[in-house]
């Protein structure tokens, strides 16, 4: 596999990508929120919390700031609003048949006079009803609201000023008006101030009327005890008003954000499978990804790696291996292409501008492979290969490779006009098995491995220019009609099977295997171009003038590659190289030819500075796929501080430019996505919910939901969020109670009984406020200091019975003043207690986190009490009671002399009518009250049901728009993972940021190889293929990459794998060098890092069974420029000297020791111990001296 690092990224599909964003709509979108969320921190700090996210502030009128994202939740709410409505629509017509019902069978005073009435309410409520259904309603809604209002009202009040003296009593005008009031504030669609206009004036209206109709009224103490009862409504009704405005706007917020997180969610999965596909094919990428998340959730593995790596001494041949990707694929052809004449290229030629040449041609490359059907694997150097039928298999697998080069060939000639360059394109092709996946953990790429892989490089440089070079077996995959198609040279066959000896290694007194193997070629031939195409070709080929040129530029060539040397002579400038050289070829296709030639090719000129240089080359990349070219411009920006001061300056002026903008496209972003789809609009009316039990359909939302409260923490400073609502209904419950307790110490006697109740429910309501305000200001410190008591009191089974208890307050403290002082109608105590009832039963629409079912249950059972009072005698009369001061004295109340009998009798002498007490069990109200309490109770269940259906329409909106951002949050990590597996975190977010390539000066740069130089006498294909010799390795440098997370090795990082050679560097991130207190500290880490290594390879040696790898390190430490290439499969690496002549301290080292040049001695020698080895010859620098490290010192200690 001729690999030269980690050419896995896509960053510029990364950038491509996010250009199809608008930056000013998108990028912001989730920023955005956060900002409003820290913005409602502040604000919660100081007095008040926001009531939602982007309220303009109001607690009385509550609107979002953005007028179009207040009508478009208008619009999106309004079918929920109107389907409430006509439910309401529905009670009242029910309603109002069963009063008809009740008019008709009692028959009592102007029993006809409400019959006809009943009827006609219904008949006008159910023209409202129908007019609901048409067109005309959305216009005209609010009149509509107030014509049902009025008409409810006035008929109320007229019933209670025209016929006070009839079958309906004062208990049931209350109760419908009271209930009225409810529906004002919650169903019926009205602002606040209507609400609370029409619902006050009716109060008014309403209790002046029966103030004048009825003497008992009049007295003070009633009209302050049923103004309390009022005012304890509207409280109520105005608190659900708010809740409930409050509930429709964070719902639609909240699920504006899911729809948007979900469309982030879809660009960054498109931005992930586009990064992926230029790292790896997307199969594969599969299962580099499960394996990720298996060691996330396994962490077992890290302990098996941990296991080999200890010190203790490991059992020989046991080797734990880790997850390894690895397949076999038979029938692939591997194409090779080097670019001939790079060299002369590159010598006169900045970093930048070849870094734009370089992407030019290699973009008409990827594009070329793309179109061919091709798989490209990476590039090193100028070296460019890719494979067909790998990792999926392909039919026409040679073909598409032979297309490929016949059109690299092609492309670079275009490239020639354009740039007015003289290079040209050797190509090879082979056609074999490979092995085709990952090694390594770190800074990996997909690749390929096998002997044929190595063949197919062989074929690439014993071709020639201009011509593709096949072997045999990819010949026999072609339609020789479609090709012209000449013999080549034969070439040696590296394929032969190696046969096993063992060996006796005199120095160990041990025996050893090693492997021999016979040797054989194979017939070639080279490809022209296309037979239809040669007429051309030839009339070309046979100008005197253009064959000149090319024997020149490829003689020139030649010479300059041959001679690196003579390269040097002629000009002044640094040569940067990022190969090395071996001693024979490995399984991926990589040959000592090829990588002298690699060295020497890479060789780049660059202008010395005396500060850091830091280039930018702007690609468009949209041209390199239109026209298969690109315009590059270079912009060299001097200095660091220049750089930063005007992305500062910029990013300043852009954010106050645009952000009231942003806000606003925003704004009309989340409503064209939520518009987009009816899913989204279904949200707003119809969540995934059980229509009887209410719980949601999916049984691990339903689980969140009811643990949502104790997990809350990210919307504390909001009143949509659970703590503050809870601690408001608490505060509405607290206000509720102590209105009721005034009343009822007001008008009833002190008895024990309600003493008792009342300092009990006093003391409940004031822990539970103590709870919920603890909850919402100091919750981190209780879950701290009392964990599981805090997850108790949070738990839903505990706020269910809490909220259950709380509810029934109001109900408990009423009853418990129920006396036989009350029963015996004393000062019309009877019909007030009555009121109190009424009044309390609505405060079970209170808690709308708790359950409905439990609130309605509860409130049934309170209801079906006052029932039963209604049917038993509660108490013994032994004296005829006082006259009851009811209405006008047409109602009278009398006992008879039997204390256990209350009998309905009638005095004629005075024509009133003498009835028994309203609790005795015989009073004819009882049939009213009933009804009145019947239909409460079905309104209170509505009421329940529907704000509970509100509150988890909320929370799903929530859930949904959390776990978008979730598992966009992890599409982003995974994109994140796999980009800083090829390029460096540091190099990456400038990438990131300026939309650019980049290259960049360094340093001081350590830098080491570190090469198993006879795993070569290891790897055998005979057994499975070769893949468990590729295991082994990869257990190998994954044990070197395991070192990399230690934090002394912070500086030091992986640059490549090339088969069994490790290439790293340490002192290229500028920050963390800083941080370092001694100047050389990464150098010296680098030098510990390498000693580590052969710690590494020492302990695996006494896993394997009969062989032994011979570890060679070479370092040096000099000046390198990083620098990223390519356009679809990016290449992070480091070129220059000091990088060539790292790979010569290698390549010229001894068997398992360290070899650095003199100038490292000297930084070094600080720290550690070397020996003298002598002078040697290095390739391209003459004579150098030399030394091998001994060991660090005792003591040495750097920071």
């Amino acid at each position: 596999m001729a690999s030269n690092g980690n050419t896995k990224g896509g960053d510029n599909l990364y950038l491509s990508t996010m250009d199809t964003i608008d930056p000013k709509t998108v990028c912001v979108d989730l920023e955005m929120e956060e900002n409003e969320l820290n913005e409602s921190d502040k604000q919660a700090c100081g007095k008040w919390p926001i009531l939602f996210e982007r309220a303009s502030g109001s607690w009385w009128n509550p609107k979002f700031d953005s007028p179009i994202l207040e009508r478009e939740q208008w619009e999106k709410s309004f079918p929920q609003t109107c389907r409430r409505f006509r439910a309401i629509l529905c009670i009242i017509l029910g309603s109002c048949l069963a009063w008809s019902v009740f008019f008709g069978i009692r028959q009592d005073a102007y029993w006809l006079e409400f019959l006809i009435a009943s009827l006609l309410l219904l008949f006008l409520i159910a023209l409202i009803l129908v007019f609901t259904f048409t067109n005309f309603y959305r216009r005209f809604y609010l009149l509509t609201s107030i014509v049902l209002s009025v008409l409810l009202c006035g008929g109320i009040n007229v019933a209670q000023f025209l016929y006070s003296n009839s079958l309906v009593s004062t208990v049931g005008t209350f109760t419908a008006s009271i209930e009225i009031l409810f529906m004002m504030y919650t169903v019926i669609p009205m602002p606040l101030f209507l609400s609370i206009g029409l619902g006050v004036t009716h109060s008014i209206i309403y209790e002046v009327l029966v103030a004048v109709r009825n003497d008992y009224m009049q007295q003070p103490i009633f009209i302050i005890g049923k103004t309390f009862l009022h005012l304890c409504v509207h409280v109520m009704g105005i608190h659900i008003f708010l809740m409930s405005q409050v509930g429709q706007r964070s719902t639609f917020w909240k699920i504006g954000q899911s729809v948007l997180a979900q469309r982030e969610l879809k660009n960054e999965k498109r931005l992930k499978e586009k990064m992926i596909h230029s790292l790896m094919p997307p199969s594969v990428a599969q299962e580099v990804m499960a394996s990720r998340q298996d060691k996330e959730q396994n962490p077992d593995e890290e302990s098996r790696s941990k296991k080999r790596n200890s010190k203790s001494k490991n059992v020989k041949g046991e080797i734990i291996f880790r997850p390894f990707n690895m397949n076999t694929m038979d029938n692939v052809s591997i194409l090779f292409a080097d670019i001939v004449g790079f060299t002369k290229m590159s010598s006169n030629k900045t970093a930048a501008h070849l870094v734009g040449l370089l992407n030019d041609l290699f973009g008409r490359f990827d594009t070329l492979c793309t179109n061919s059907g091709c798989e490209k694997i990476s590039t090193l150097g100028d070296c460019y290969y890719c494979v067909s039928g790998c990792p999926q298999p392909k039919e026409d697998h040679a073909t598409c490779c032979i297309n490929m080069g016949l059109g690299m060939i092609t492309a670079i000639k275009e490239f020639d006009k354009e740039n007015n360059e003289s290079v040209n394109m050797r190509v090879g092709v082979h056609t074999g098995t490979v092995l085709c996946g990952i090694v390594g953990r770190q800074r990996f790429k997909f690749d390929v491995w096998s002997n044929d892989v190595t063949l197919a490089n062989t074929m690439e440089s014993s071709g020639l220019p201009g011509k593709v070079h096949i072997s045999e077996a990819s010949l026999s995959f072609l339609n020789k009609e479609d090709y012209d198609v000449e013999e080549g040279p034969d070439v040696q066959d590296n394929r032969t099977y190696k046969v096993l000896i063992e060996e006796y290694d005199t120095s160990k007194s041990t025996y050893a295997v090693r492997h021999t193997e016979e040797q054989k070629v194979i017939k070639t031939y080279f490809i022209n171009g296309y037979k239809n195409q040669m007429a051309d070709e030839d009339s070309k080929e046979n100008d005197p003038s253009s064959s000149n040129q090319q024997e020149e530029d490829h003689g020139s060539t030649e010479h300059a590659e041959g001679n690196p040397e003579d390269v040097d002579k002629t000009t002044k400038k640094h040569r940067l190289s990022n190969h090395y050289e071996s001693k024979a070829s490995d399984a991926n296709g990589i040959t000592q030819n090829l990588l002298g030639r690699k060295r020497s090719a890479s060789d780049v000129s660059l202008e010395q500075d005396n500060g850091n240089i830091e280039t930018f080359v702007r690609i468009d990349p949209s041209l390199h796929f239109g026209n298969g070219s690109a315009v590059s411009t270079v912009d060299t920006i001097l200095t660091n501080e220049m750089k930063e001061n005007s992305a500062t300056k910029y990013k300043k002026e852009e954010d106050t430019r645009d952000s009231e903008h942003g806000k606003y496209m925003n704004d009309k972003q989340i409503i064209n996505l939520i518009n987009e789809d009816r899913t989204n609009q279904e949200f707003f009316y119809r969540p995934p919910i059980n229509i009887l039990t209410l719980a949601f359909t999916n049984a691990e939302m339903e689980t969140d939901y009811r643990d949502h409260y104790l997990e809350d923490t990210k919307n504390q400073n909001t009143v949509s969020s659970p703590r503050y609502q809870a601690l408001l209904e608490i505060i509405i419950s607290f206000v509720v109670f102590c209105i009721t307790s005034v009343c009822c110490f007001l008008i009833f006697e002190r008895q024990l009984p309600w003493i008792l109740v009342f300092i009990i429910s006093l003391i409940l309501e004031v822990l539970c406020m103590i709870q919920a305000f603890t909850d919402v200001k100091y919750r981190e410190r209780k879950v701290d200091s009392c964990p599981s008591c805090s997850h108790l009191m949070s738990g839903w089974y505990f706020r269910n019975l809490m909220g259950a208890m709380v509810t029934s307050i109001p109900v408990v403290a009423v009853y418990s003043n129920l006396s036989c002082e009350i029963a015996m109608n004393k000062l019309s105590q009877d019909y007030f207690f009555c009121y109190c009832i009424v009044m309390a039963l609505l405060h079970y629409c209170n808690f709308t986190m708790i359950s409905s079912w439990i609130k309605s249950i509860v409130a049934s059972l309170a209801g079906v009490v006052i029932l039963v009072l209604l049917y038993v005698q509660l108490c013994m009369f032994e004296t005829a009671p006082e006259n009851n001061p009811l209405t006008n004295g047409s109602f009278g109340y009398s006992n008879t002399t039997d204390i256990t009998i209350t009998k309905f009798v009638t005095v004629m002498d005075t024509g009133a009518t003498i009835l028994p007490p309203l609790f005795s069990g015989d009073h004819p109200l009882k049939f009213e009250i009933i009804l009145d309490i019947v239909l409460l109770l079905v309104l209170i269940f509505f009421l329940n049901r529907e704000f509970e259906i509100s509150y988890r329409l909320s929370y799903h909106g929530d859930k949904q728009a959390s776990a978008n951002k979730q598992q966009m949050q992890l599409n982003k990590e995974q994109a994140d993972w796999l980009l800083h597996n090829i390029i460096p975190k540091h190099v990456s977010e400038q990438l990131k940021g300026e939309n650019c390539q980049y290259s960049k000066n360094h340093k001081d740069v350590g830098v080491i190889f570190a090469a198993i130089v006879n795993f070569n006498e290891f790897y055998d294909e005979s057994y499975e293929g070769g893949r468990e010799y590729l295991r082994v390795l990869n257990e190998l440098v994954s044990d070197y990459e395991d070192l990399l997370n230690q934090h002394r090795f912070k500086d030091v990082e992986k640059i490549k794998t090339i088969t069994s050679t490790f290439m790293a560097a340490s002192g290229l991130n500028t920050q963390s060098r800083m941080a370092n207190k001694h100047p050389s500290a990464h150098l010296f880490a680098l030098m510990e890092f390498s000693i580590e290594m052969q710690e590494v390879v020492k302990r695996f040696n006494e896993s394997l069974f009969n062989f032994d790898f011979i570890l060679n390190i070479g370092y040096n430490h000099g000046e390198v420029t990083a620098g990223v290439i390519g356009t679809t499969k990016l290449l992070y690496d480091i070129w220059g000297d000091t990088v060539n002549i790292s790979s010569r301290m290698y390549s010229t080292g001894v068997k398992d020791r360290i070899q650095v040049p003199e100038a490292s001695l000297q930084l070094l020698e600080e720290m550690f111990e070397f020996e003298y080895r002598g002078t040697i010859q290095v390739k391209g620098k003459g004579d150098m001296k030399t030394y091998l490290l001994k060991g660090k010192k005792e003591g040495a200690y750097w920071e």
